[in-house]
């Protein structure tokens, strides 16, 4: 039974949620059969459910739930509906309190999440995020998803953002969110780099705006693996990984072909995340596109009930 409380701190008390993290970069998950949507996701409670010191802790929220389909053909017959995966409710917010269109790790550990609470067959499970419906599946006990077609791509970003000498290359792609990427040298370049007060300027940077961009670092490690770094908008700071950011990055460094095959990118917090790119045909216009895939960590950490939230603001 879904509970529809009234906008006060007690009011969610008794809530259950799932803490889940995908390579470090993590998230509080309620299920919104248990709670209204409405309940949870208003600005000033998700800040209080994420903040590190007085909530939970996390990069972000999570409202997974059953959603009607809307996307069957008009002439699909009723066993063939039945016989159709329903897809997921997926709402992501920033730990900032906005809405995020699409979050990689926050969808790989909603697949997760998904398969193991029987809610999707492990090879068919389809989640409608804000940035449209995303396929995904597990794989050797890895979730794996498939973002929509990437088309805006700029190889060269170099001429809208302050380039230091130790960019070797500035690019540009919008995977669900915009990204910005820059190509270090090595990564003990990329130890140095002051992810804060590099990339708030650059995430704010005219040239990004209206949405502003999330910005990565990324080097090469001499074993065909790439380092990255993510300064991420809506958490303001560093996270310990990018799901989307990874995206934006294989098709930059495919582009500059600086990469190639499945690209694996090493996270901040040590673990790899894969993308695997298929070329998509040419648009209308004549732009190429890519069909992305990311596979990487989706785990839950700890199940429980909310007790009482720090004063909301």
């Amino acid at each position: 039974m879904v509970r529809t409380p009234p906008d006060t701190r007690a009011s969610l008390t008794g809530v259950p949620f799932t803490k889940m993290t995908g390579s470090g970069n993590d998230f509080v998950v309620f299920d919104g059969r248990e709670v209204a949507l409405e309940a949870v996701t208003q600005p000033e409670v998700i800040r209080a459910i994420c903040d590190r010191h007085n909530g939970i802790g996390a990069d972000g929220l999570v409202v997974l739930s059953p959603a009607v389909p809307t996307d069957v053909p008009l002439d699909v017959d009723a066993d063939a509906l039945e016989a159709l995966p329903l897809p997921l409710l997926l709402k992501y917010f920033n730990r900032d309190g906005t809405l995020g269109e699409l979050c990689g790790n926050a969808t790989l550990c909603s697949t997760a999440l998904a398969v193991h609470g029987g809610l999707a067959p492990a090879d068919q499970v389809r989640l409608r995020t804000d940035a449209g419906l995303v396929h995904a599946r597990v794989v050797e006990q890895e979730p794996e998803i498939d973002i929509a077609p990437v088309v805006e791509i700029r190889p060269d970003h170099s001429d809208t953002v302050t380039r230091a000498p130790a960019h070797e290359r500035v690019g540009y792609a919008r995977v669900g969110v915009p990204h910005v990427v820059i190509v270090l040298s090595d990564p003990t370049t990329l130890d140095g780099v002051d992810v804060g007060a590099e990339g708030r300027p650059l995430r704010q940077a005219a040239p990004n705006q209206p949405d502003g961009a999330n910005v990565n670092w990324v080097a090469p490690l001499g074993d065909g693996r790439w380092a990255y770094r993510t300064y991420e908008r809506g958490v303001e700071d560093e996270t310990l990984a990018c799901g989307t950011g990874a995206i934006a990055a294989a098709i930059l460094l495919t582009t500059w072909e600086l990469a190639e095959g499945p690209v694996t990118l090493v996270t901040r917090s040590g673990r790899p995340v894969t993308v695997t790119l298929r070329p998509g045909a040419a648009t209308t216009t004549g732009r190429p596109q890519w069909l992305p895939s990311l596979r990487g960590e989706g785990r839950v950490v700890f199940r429980g009930i909310l007790e009482s939230l720090p004063p909301l603001r």
